[in-house]
């Protein structure tokens, strides 16, 4: 059972591994890291709801995909639901589950005597070499508290772990965990910030991740564009967005965010209250590290955004994974736009108790894989936690010098020149990063690298030259939605350094655009009047500041609607 003392003890370490995350990147675990895809796909398990036709269409598809043996699919006569009783996941996922896995021989042990305090059958000792346990859409996802089966003991437990809820991913995690184990509180990870195991953790814990989402559609999209990464290498911006309810929260995504930008990945952050939104450059989110929204806003609702192949995205919120088959929590939107790699909570988790994600990224950035650094960046077992991706998939196992080289067909392909131009920038000077963004610009044009290529040349007091490279513009008649505030900013760049007129013609391009977002469309009526009055608009700069002050004027409230 867990026991105040494991409370206590599972705190202190978390306190201290949080000051000691960076380093965690050089580890791998039990020498997996070393071992190819293929053997980890030979032992992996594939879990399928068999009243759900799709997953199995799923599990299926994966396991071609993948080469894992089509004989590692369980299907299970589980519930379609995705919050089940206890009394479910033990009669219908657990015990099932379990006793596939000794029937198979993929789990070699011993049944305990007796069935534990919830109905599990028990394993008294246990030896196995499943790499992983994936669990496919139509899997129950989360499990209902149920107050009645708190064991004795338990009213000395904080009141807030007085729950046997959690997630069904988190509790098959402990599946061959020793009897005494119990479904109330939490479990400590022994994998967490470990660089190894003992093998008696190693045969009694089963690492578990997810191919789960909104759609089938949506799940076959996860599978064949994690695929696409690994083969092209992760390519695009990185977006961080602190401003959140606790500074401790806010250091693990900070220190995220300095993790993509010592990899030379174009990077922004926003550190204010506000969430990122349309008002904020949009192009390529490659990696996305943020908080604190109770549900998905703005773009990440949007039908139609431009995500790269492989992209890495986490929203840091107690109920971001409550339910996947919607895009109103963030890890059904997540999903649904097409990122490969997501975590979150399908109850409240309490801060301490969630994914660590400068750990998470620190691993997958050394070259492990997503199963490696779900495992290691997560505190606690038998909680609330959900990882949704191929455990398999290595966002950077294609090397920055390799995607310049082999990767230039992707429609991507300028956001890793735009990352050789930073690491020059950095290492050999601007001069360096100048010559190669523009030898690359002048191969390959995109509004990315003319935008970048513009900032190297200012940044080198060489304004003039920028100003040329982003004439490019001129040529394009049409612009993406996520395009808009990168046009609006090279907009911006133009008017500074004395091409007004082009730079109005872009803000009156973007204006004209239909189903404009509210607070875009403030920025740009703000952005744009003094661009229109440089050059001797008045009355159209006139125009614009009124129309911002209009959109900005909160409605008058109707006295009819309160009767």
């Amino acid at each position: 059972m867990f026991t105040v003392k494991k409370y206590l003890s599972l705190r202190s370490s978390v306190d201290l591994l949080s000051r000691f995350f960076v380093f965690l990147c050089i580890f791998s675990l039990s020498g997996l890291s070393a071992q190819t895809n293929q053997v980890l796909a030979e032992n992996m398990v594939i879990v399928v709801n068999d009243n759900d036709p799709d997953s199995l269409a799923i599990g299926k598809y994966y396991a071609q995909q993948r080469g894992v043996p089509e004989s590692r699919i369980v299907p299970l006569n589980m519930p379609t639901e995705e919050t089940i009783t206890v009394t479910q996941y033990v009669e219908r996922v657990a015990n099932p589950l379990l006793n596939e896995l000794l029937d198979r021989e993929w789990v070699k042990g011993v049944k305990d005597g007796a069935k534990d305090h919830f109905g599990r059958e028990r394993l008294a000792v246990s030896i196995h070499n499943i790499s992983y346990v994936v669990l496919i859409k139509g899997v129950p996802l989360r499990i209902a508290n149920d107050a009645t089966l708190l064991e004795e003991g338990t009213d000395k437990l904080p009141k807030q772990f007085r729950v046997n809820n959690g997630s069904v991913d988190g509790e098959l995690a402990l599946l061959l965990a020793p009897p005494s184990t119990s479904m109330t509180a939490l479990i400590p990870n022994p994998y967490f910030g470990k660089s190894s195991i003992s093998s008696t953790d190693a045969n009694r814990i089963l690492r578990v991740s997810r191919l789960d989402g909104p759609s089938k559609a949506n799940v076959i999209q996860v599978i064949d564009r994690t695929l696409e990464a690994e083969q092209t290498g992760l390519m695009g911006r990185g977006y961080i967005d602190t401003g959140g309810p606790h500074e401790k929260g806010d250091a693990w995504i900070r220190a995220a965010g300095e993790m993509v930008e010592a990899a030379y990945f174009d990077t922004d952050f926003e550190t204010t209250k506000r969430a990122m939104d349309y008002r904020d450059r949009l192009d390529a989110p490659a990696i996305y590290m943020g908080w604190y929204r109770p549900r998905a806003q703005a773009q990440w609702l949007a039908p139609k955004w431009s995500v790269p192949a492989g992209a890495i995205g986490f929203h840091l919120h107690s109920f971001s994974g409550t339910s996947l088959r919607t895009t109103k929590t963030w890890l059904g939107a997540l999903v649904a736009q097409g990122y490969c790699a997501t975590v979150g909570n399908v109850y409240e988790p309490y801060l301490e108790y969630t994914h660590r994600p400068q750990v998470l990224l620190a691993h997958l950035m050394s070259g492990g894989n997503f199963g490696e650094a779900v495992a290691v960046s997560m505190p606690a077992l038998s909680w609330q936690s959900v990882a949704l991706g191929d455990p398999l998939y290595r966002p950077f196992k294609v090397s920055l010098q390799d995607q310049l080289t082999q990767s230039q067909d992707s429609n991507f392909a300028a956001y890793a020149s735009i990352r050789e131009s930073n690491r020059l920038l950095a290492t050999e000077g601007s001069d360096a990063a100048i010559a190669f963004a523009r030898s690359k610009f002048l191969k390959q044009p995109s509004l990315a690298l003319a935008y970048r290529l513009a900032q190297l040349y200012a940044g080198a007091g060489r304004e003039r030259e920028g100003g040329e490279a982003l004439k490019i513009i001129r040529y394009i008649s049409k612009f993406s939605v996520d395009e808009f505030v990168l046009v609006q900013k090279i907009a911006n760049f133009l008017h500074k350094y004395d091409e007004s007129p082009l730079a109005l013609r872009l803000y009156q391009s973007i204006l004209e655009e239909r189903d404009l977002d509210k607070r875009l469309k403030i920025s740009l009526y703000e952005g744009g009047a003094p661009v229109a009055l440089a050059c001797g608009e008045a009355t159209l700069a006139s125009r614009w500041q009124l129309e911002a002050r209009t959109l900005k004027t909160p409605p008058t409230p109707n006295p009819a609607k309160k009767k």
